[in-house]
């Protein structure tokens, strides 16, 4: 059988888009404590302006705990993508092991974990292995719910 030419770049653009994206995990474990928290500050300085667009009155500088907040959710974030690459990797070479998709992105926020205890003002935290690993179950689990959905309108 013949491979067709977007069937090869629709590989080769899978592993280009995975290989960018812990690429990019890499290189926020990467920076600084300070880089990090930095963004996170940024984050809250463009929600606070959108409410104040929005003509809200929530002032985020005085919760102390948005940061925090803002910094586990990029962290779910990063990991739900991750998965979601991965599987488009395993679809593209006929390898569908979900239960090992979301295996390596347990590994991966492990090593990831490990990189940063190596960053200035950085650690190693259980916490964030944990969370990275919810992320990519809950992409896991819209997934499965996305692939149930397009067999049953298939039907």
């Amino acid at each position: 059988m013949k491979v067709k030419n977007h069937d090869k770049v629709f590989k080769v653009l899978s592993v280009v888009l995975l290989v960018f994206w812990l690429l990019l995990i890499f290189y926020f474990s990467n920076q600084k404590g300070s880089v990090s928290e930095s963004k996170s500050d940024f984050i809250i300085k463009i929600l606070n302006d959108f409410f104040n667009f929005l003509s809200l009155n929530i002032d985020l500088n005085h919760l102390k705990n948005i940061s925090f907040i803002i910094r586990k959710l990029a962290h779910l974030f990063l990991y739900f993508v991750l998965y979601f690459l991965i599987y488009f990797v395993g679809v593209e070479f006929n390898f569908k092991k979900q239960k090992l998709f979301l295996f390596f992105c347990f590994l991966y926020a492990i090593s990831d974990e490990i990189h940063q205890s190596f960053i200035k003002a950085r650690s190693a935290d259980i916490r964030d292995v944990l969370i990275d690993t919810l992320g990519s179950f809950l992409a896991l689990v819209c997934l499965n719910l996305i692939l149930k959905i397009k067999e049953r309108l298939k039907k």
